[in-house]
């Protein structure tokens, strides 16, 4: 077995959480050092109660191959999925994620929709932080994902 196949999620073909959250860790560092923005979007699957994790799994399944090589994607947790913009601004990551959204609206299952929420570094740099140390796993307190502030 190769090593590379420890940090992949065989349901989904993303980088498995751990490792996503550590390479974000690492652009935060590079960004700090060099002064290049990066963006940080973070997908949930929104789908009706009843969808099984199978059919979360494929709508995730679909996230590799509608971002570009140079980004990295993750899996948060079922149905939640990060990607790792890099070398993004605000305005080019905005574009990148209409571009990922549109892709993935063409590939997921019947009923399910990706509700979006994008960071940019430096500017979201405490929100992104709040993340590397939760893993993640913040929410608005009712269960609902956190809206994303650019779509307003």
């Amino acid at each position: 077995m190769e090593e590379t196949w420890i940090l992949i999620d065989p349901n989904t073909g993303l980088h498995v959480g751990w490792y996503f959250w550590l390479r974000v860790l690492d652009e935060v560092n590079r960004s700090v050092r060099y002064g290049a923005p990066f963006g940080l979007l973070l997908l949930e699957a929104v789908a009706p109660p009843s969808a099984s994790q199978r059919k979360l799994n494929e709508a995730a399944s679909g996230v590799p191959a509608a971002i570009r090589s140079t980004d990295l994607g993750g899996v948060i947790a079922p149905g939640r999925v990060g990607v790792l913009l890099t070398q993004q601004g605000v305005e080019t990551a905005d574009v990148a994620k209409e571009r990922i959204l549109e892709r993935l609206a063409s590939s997921a299952p019947k009923g399910v929709r990706w509700a979006p929420r994008l960071l940019c570094y430096p500017e979201d740099g405490a929100e992104i932080s709040n993340l590397l140390t939760s893993g993640g796993s913040e929410r608005n307190g009712t269960g609902d994902p956190l809206p994303d502030e650019r779509l307003a």
